[in-house]
């Protein structure tokens, strides 16, 4: 079940559960994932045609919280291109803040999806090795194809030059 949350002060907060994962049909093709946005349900191959950043992050880790807010502006600026940004938050700790409560304190202007290990899992066999740090980031292209995988944390300029090669 996928719960959207409202902040009043940032209106429509984009919080959506993982419902689904399907593994990869190949080698760098992105698995496919689901997850329930305004009572329909939405998936990664629902995207295709479009260039897609997935970033991978933690409530807990400090390079992923200091690129959110480029990531965000990145958002802002490519909405009316052929461009989609999706954040999911993975490696849940039982000290880490709840990502809701997180999300009010810092929020991000992209759909955040709350995810499990079965989207880590995914997302290593397609990528073909494992995922072992937070930030983690997909470019995928028009094709579905895992084009760019960046591990560790990024500026908003380092971003756009690589999003631009597979937007162009």
């Amino acid at each position: 079940t996928s719960k959207e949350v409202t902040n009043s002060s940032s209106g429509n907060l984009n919080l959506f559960k993982v419902d689904k994962v399907e593994k990869s049909s190949g080698s760098k093709s992105a698995p496919n994932f689901f997850w329930t946005e305004t009572g329909s349900q939405v998936s990664l191959k629902d995207l295709k045609g479009k260039v897609i950043l997935v970033n991978l992050w933690a409530t807990w880790c400090g390079p992923c919280i200091r690129e959110m807010p480029d990531l965000s502006k990145i958002s802002e600026e490519l909405k009316d291109k052929n461009f989609k940004m999706l954040g999911i938050n993975i490696f849940q700790q039982e000290k880490s803040k709840k990502v809701e409560d997180f999300l009010n304190s810092n929020p991000v202007s992209y759909t955040i999806l709350d995810g499990n290990q079965e989207v880590v899992d995914a997302f290593s066999d397609a990528d073909g090795k494992p995922i072992e740090a937070v930030p983690t980031t997909f470019i995928i292209d028009k094709s579905g194809k895992i084009a760019e995988t960046i591990i560790g944390g990024r500026d908003k300029e380092t971003f756009l030059k690589i999003i631009n090669k597979y937007l162009n």
